[in-house]
């Protein structure tokens, strides 16, 4: 990826272009966790990230940007089953559920989890509350294989079913949220866990290019369909 600094570049340029006054952004990456030697996980990209935008956006003042606050339990159980949240938070899963999130449990770590899910509720209540800002961001976040009684793939709370969640929960006249998902699979949870019948409308679209990494789906209310650029949920009813 020798071109992404400067696609970063054109892409925070882009944005901000459209953003007055200055740009959002909370991140966590203040929360360092020590993994094994033998994990693939690049904990350090966020760092990087934050960095490089700081650099091209804050003094420009193009873009503030914010520690990501800790996710409430209030939040996170409008869509996570609560004995979860309990059982993650007390270090209380067995070894082999630690393993299916990815990462040995850790103070550190539970602090991580929390704002990588707070600092996205923060973005969507930037968005939100009345007279708020037009966009916002979180330079963290993004773990969509958390489901609701379970974490996955690196991911222990889905920050974006939650966020869409509360916002569906703190503000009436939000009554559908449309998520885009660019990663290369599928988008395995977010539906599955916003659309239990006790839980509120959403709606997903995963775009995937080239062949879907994904080998196995979960059921939603979402229509699937196969194409040559890989494996598209497509959202339907909006």
């Amino acid at each position: 990826m020798r071109n992404a600094p400067l696609r970063l570049q054109l892409a925070s340029r882009a944005v901000c272009t459209l953003v007055q006054p200055p740009l959002p952004l909370w991140y966590n990456d203040h929360y360092q966790v020590s993994l094994p030697s033998t994990s693939s996980f690049p904990m350090e990209k966020y760092r990087y990230i934050r960095e490089a935008l700081q650099r091209e956006l804050e003094a420009a003042g193009k873009a503030t940007f914010h520690e990501s606050p800790l996710a409430s339990i209030e939040d996170l159980t409008t869509v996570h089953d609560g004995e979860y949240v309990r059982r993650y938070l007390a270090n209380e899963l067995s070894h082999k559920e630690n393993r299916r999130i990815g990462f040995p449990w850790s103070e550190a770590g539970k602090l991580r989890a929390l704002s990588s899910t707070g600092g996205t509720v923060a973005a969507m209540h930037a968005v939100c509350r009345p007279g708020g800002a037009r966009f916002a961001g979180h330079i963290a976040g993004g773990t969509h294989h958390a489901f609701a009684d379970r974490g996955e793939g690196y991911c222990v709370f889905n920050d974006i079913a939650v966020a869409a969640a509360c916002a569906l929960r703190d503000y009436p006249a939000i009554r559908r949220v449309l998520l885009v998902d660019l990663d290369v699979h599928q988008v395995c949870s977010a539906a599955a866990d916003c659309n239990g019948s006790h839980r509120p409308p959403l709606r997903e679209s995963s775009h995937s290019g080239g062949s879907t990494l994904a080998q196995r789906t979960e059921a939603t209310d979402l229509a699937h369909r196969s194409d040559r650029l890989g494996t598209r949920t497509e959202a339907t009813d909006l």
